[in-house]
């Protein structure tokens, strides 16, 4: 087989992996209507309509986060958390109402 052969399934694997990639840097957001519920997202993308939560306020812009919080959001599109009455942490949401 020649090397030849071998470049297009390579830059296709490549390119796969490259859309897959978590974004760099992400926004932070709190929900207007309620100060604990907090959701992060990739910079600029918007915070899915479904969870409204009276409207989101821009916290925090273009910041990293670990590894665990940059898969969920390469996963689901954002990382939704509800942060503790004393600021001690948070708890990971899947939905809203959680």
């Amino acid at each position: 087989m020649a090397e030849d052969d071998d470049d297009p399934s390579i830059k296709a694997l490549n390119a796969a992996q490259n859309e897959q990639a978590s974004p760099t840097t992400f926004d932070h957001y709190g929900s207007l209507a309620d100060p604990s519920l907090r959701i992060f997202v990739a910079k600029d993308a918007v915070p899915p309509f479904r969870f409204k939560a009276g409207g989101w306020e821009l916290l925090t812009s273009s910041f990293d986060l670990g590894p665990a919080m940059k898969t969920r959001i390469t996963e689901n599109g954002y990382f939704l958390c509800r942060v503790n009455d004393d600021r001690s942490g948070w708890t990971e949401l899947t939905d809203p109402s959680g």
